[in-house]
């Protein structure tokens, strides 16, 4: 595993530069795992009790809560997840998954 920085990820991938350019909000590190996927740095106590297959249950809390694949809380946990740059950015981003991706705006980072 090797850390990577957000720079190099937005050169890799446009996927990973459009994520990158609108979640500047945070400063989650992100990897590169020992198959060469580009993943968000997981939480091991995250990990853990995910994989005790309660994500489903958690995807009905979330809309009991009012919570989209737009939420922030949403999206923490799946960073916090350990979760692909790729598969991130197809829940996210990408309009087949989330037919409200165009609405989710934190902001393009101000050029240097």
């Amino acid at each position: 595993m090797t850390i990577v920085t957000r720079e190099e990820a937005s050169e890799i991938a446009e996927d990973y530069k459009e994520i990158l350019d609108k979640e500047w909000h945070h400063d989650h590190e992100i990897i590169r795992d020992d198959n060469g996927t580009l993943r968000w740095k997981q939480n091991p106590k995250v990990r853990e009790i995910i994989d005790k297959g309660i994500l489903n249950g958690l995807w009905y809390l979330f809309h009991t809560m009012g919570l989209t694949k737009n939420s922030e809380e949403v999206r923490k946990l799946y960073r916090d997840m350990g979760y692909s740059l790729s598969g991130y950015w197809e829940i996210f981003f990408w309009e087949v998954n989330n037919e409200d991706a165009h609405l989710y705006r934190k902001g393009k980072r101000k050029k240097k």
